[in-house]
């Protein structure tokens, strides 16, 4: 067999066994398609990816208001889709504001939260409300 024809075979096999073996953890994940709904608060794909930026950019600046994003361990096993991690979490606001808090002027971070990786992957739009602990998280809904 000719040099191009082998290498051209052995390379075409690679890239069809990558699909083979992909995972839904090691594939980029899409946003949401419609509004993801977190207890009675609703966001839209804009929202998510507002506080996404917000939360990359506090990370870029090294300003973490009111310590976020902080990285996000997934203790409640809610499978982010979006890669093996680190993960992060940032606040995201049922008003659409942009979470911002300091020690002179504290803001709630509220119940919800992006999570994304360093990059600004999207993975996740989670929530406090409804959790069976105190600090647990469960998926919102359309997520």
């Amino acid at each position: 067999m000719p040099y191009e024809q082998y290498y051209g075979s052995v390379i075409k096999f690679r890239v069809a066994l990558s699909f083979v073996h992909a995972s839904p953890s090691h594939m980029k994940r899409s946003l949401p398609s419609g509004v993801v709904t977190c207890g009675s608060n609703s966001y839209t794909a804009s929202a998510i990816t507002n506080a996404i930026d917000a939360g990359v950019d506090d990370m870029g600046e090294g300003d973490y208001p009111d310590n976020y994003p902080h990285q996000y361990k997934d203790y409640e096993k809610i499978t982010p889709y979006c890669g093996d991690g680190p993960w992060y979490e940032f606040p995201i606001m049922p008003d659409g504001s942009i979470y911002y808090s300091t020690s002179s002027n504290y803001v709630s971070p509220g119940a919800d939260r992006v999570i994304f990786t360093e990059s600004g992957t999207y993975c996740a739009v989670i929530t406090h409300t409804g959790a069976s602990s105190r600090n647990g998280f469960v998926a919102c809904d359309n997520d």
